[in-house]
């Protein structure tokens, strides 16, 4: 970010006025706050340091009610002059825009005497975050006890906040509902078991540990919530063990196969028209009917007359979050009539072929708009010019679907593939040595690919 930008954001009297107190909080140091931007651009130059990381911009957040307005922004003062002390130019504003307190810090990175260029790497992080605790605890105010090192990733953020069915919100409403009909860890990892996950909490081990039946690395469970951590859980099972109907409802959710059993609930149509289906996932041939599985399978298409159902795997229920996307494959596969691969490669080609043509049309209406004098003709000019425009974003958008369609050709299979070993985990018929047998009889296809 760029010093005047950096300075023009912090400086923002619609961020840094508070309408309980009216205050306007910014202080310079080593430069003036009406002039900031200006001087640390002068000493870059006075350096010849003035490209690369012009300007370094960080924050220091309190608890929403603990400090006022001055003092927030005398430890952010305090805070600057400790870390930097007179040697750079640093930026102190205070905002109170999100609901809490907050000081931000525009620093220069060339040292105002030597020239010097502050490298920003992990220990100029730690220092801030140490001074920062260090003040606050002499100030009496609260820090943060185990700070997180890596963070969430944006995307999914967004999407946990909209309520998207993101991997991490899967596996808490996973562990939420296991641990309302389990008393035990044995209970516990044989409910997840059935719901899509492998659940180790071994007693020698610091952390309990949650994954697919698909995936290869594991997740502490901590890491979704102070409330899934190995001690939170144990207390929440204990306090199950107080309540038989925990243990009827885990009876009643995890139908042990039995002869007994069988006799009394005999598999009916539905079962088998479901068990054939699946057996025979591997073996779809053509992207028409490969697509269909698909749409079977995430739950959105009836497998036979209105026979909806949603999926069993935890991958399968996280893939819905890219219907849209496979929406758009599957109504291009049916307008082109696109079954192999093939198919895709010469709509490729065909595409490439339509697109230069409108782009060598459109620098043509462009040369002629130049020379053009007469308005009325250059606004006709202009319009046909609009119109290549917009036929080239469609036919690049149906190009950067087909190329979607053929990267995820290879996760629809793997996800295809889960489905079935969840359909079987979940299977009351199938004893251990039947599903053992059908998953090594599952065949295995060579998937063609389309060189880009």
């Amino acid at each position: 970010m760029v010093p005047v930008l950096s300075a023009v954001y912090a400086a923002d009297k619609e961020k840094t006025l508070d309408e309980g107190e009216q205050q306007y909080a910014v202080t310079g140091i080593g430069c003036r706050a009406e002039s900031a931007a200006g001087e640390m651009a002068a000493v870059q130059r006075r350096f010849g340091k003035a490209g690369g990381n012009v300007a370094y911009h960080a924050y220091q957040s309190f608890k929403t009610g603990e400090v006022t307005a001055e003092e927030c922004h005398r430890i952010g003062v305090e805070t600057a002059r400790q870390l930097w002390g007179n040697d750079r130019q640093v930026l102190v504003a205070t905002h109170f825009n999100t609901g809490t307190y907050h000081n931000h810090f525009v620093v220069n990175p060339v040292n105002m005497w030597t020239g010097k260029k502050l490298e920003a790497k992990y220990e100029v992080y730690y220092k801030l975050r140490d001074m920062s605790d260090r003040i606050c605890k002499e100030h009496g105010l609260s820090v943060v006890k185990n700070p997180q090192r890596h963070k969430t990733a944006r995307s999914v953020y967004f999407a946990e906040k909209n309520g998207e069915p993101t991997r991490y919100n899967l596996m808490r409403r996973a562990l939420d509902e296991a641990l309302t009909i389990s008393s035990s860890w044995t209970e516990l990892s044989a409910v997840l078991r059935k719901k899509g996950y492998v659940f180790v909490c071994d007693p020698y081990r610091r952390y309990a540990t949650i994954r697919s039946l698909s995936a290869k690395k594991c997740m502490r469970t901590f890491r979704l919530g102070a409330e899934y951590d190995k001690e939170a859980l144990q207390d929440r099972l204990l306090e199950n063990q107080w309540d038989i109907r925990v243990t009827r409802r885990y009876f009643e959710f995890m139908r042990p196969y039995t002869r007994e059993y069988a006799r009394k609930n005999p598999p009916t149509e539905k079962y088998y028209r479901q068990r054939d289906f699946y057996l025979h996932l591997p073996r779809v041939t053509g992207y028409l009917s490969f697509f269909r599985c698909v749409a079977i399978v995430l739950g959105v298409a009836p497998l036979y007359e209105k026979e909806y159902r949603q999926p069993l795997s935890a991958e399968c229920r996280e893939a819905c979050r890219k219907l849209d996307r496979f929406t758009a494959e599957i109504t291009l596969v049916c307008r082109e009539h696109l079954d192999t691969p093939e198919d895709v490669q010469r709509f490729l080609a065909r595409m490439d072929k339509e697109m230069d043509a409108i782009t060598a049309a459109r620098s043509k209406i462009r040369n002629k708009q130049r020379g053009c004098a007469d308005p009325a003709e250059r606004v006709e000019l202009k319009k046909s010019c609009a119109a290549c425009t917009a036929e080239l974003s469609r036919l690049r958008k149906q190009k950067q679907t087909a190329y979607n369609m053929i990267e995820d050709n290879p996760k629809l299979k793997a996800l295809l593939a889960c489905e079935l070993d969840a359909w079987m985990e979940n299977d009351p018929y199938l004893s251990l040595r039947e599903k053992q047998v059908l998953r090594n009889q599952r065949p295995s296809q060579e998937d063609k690919t389309i060189i880009r």
